[in-house]
């Protein structure tokens, strides 16, 4: 078997793994079961990866790399912030909730499993929120970078807070809403307090 073959056999067995995670969820989810689907033996799925958690953690970075981007066309802070809301929805929606609950429940157990989430969930998005953050700074909208985990907690924890109590994403409207009311005045006014000289 040559190398890119054996490369497109790998990506075919994590695509059944991703596409068994989101049917059956991380408990479920059995190496025979994805066998049996991808035509593969359990010897080939061993051989690549030593047990379930290796493989959905591989799975999942493979899966990472479809996922939409934040594109950087914004003209101000609250651009950038309804930009990266509006894409925090889009990446809930296209999870299972179930799914992804299970995962983080996983993953307490599975440092292989938490550090995939960490990278794949968690990462990107706080690397969004720095970026938003410095692009502030730059045009003189915020002072200071402290208020990066501001964004990232509250965004991502009410969107997921959003799904458990009413299954449904925010609309487009609820999201400037969220942006207008929420997000810029609790950020202008931690950046006011970071400004400030410690007593």
């Amino acid at each position: 078997m040559t190398q890119a073959r054996g490369r497109a056999r790998e990506l075919a067995i994590l695509a059944v793994a991703n596409e068994l995670l989101e049917e059956q969820g991380y408990d479920r989810l059995s190496v025979d079961a994805v066998a049996a689907r991808a035509r593969a033996s359990k010897a080939t799925i061993y051989s690549r990866w030593p047990d379930k958690p290796s493989l959905v953690a591989a799975a999942l970075i493979v899966r990472s790399r479809d996922q939409p981007r934040l594109l950087w066309h914004a003209q101000n802070l609250r651009e950038d912030l309804v930009a990266f809301v509006e894409l925090c929805v889009r990446l809930a929606e296209t999870e299972s909730l179930t799914t992804f609950i299970g995962l983080l429940a996983a993953a307490e157990r599975e440092p292989v499993l938490s550090e995939a989430v960490h990278q794949t969930a968690l990462l990107p998005r706080r690397q969004d929120c720095r970026d938003i953050v410095q692009r502030a700074i730059g045009r003189g909208e915020l002072s200071s970078p402290n208020v990066t985990e501001k964004i990232f907690d509250l965004v991502l924890g009410h969107i997921l807070v959003r799904y458990l109590a009413t299954r449904r994403p925010l609309d487009p409207g609820e999201q400037i809403e969220f942006v207008d009311d929420v997000l810029l005045p609790s950020l202008q006014a931690s950046d006011v307090r970071s400004a400030l000289p410690s007593k």
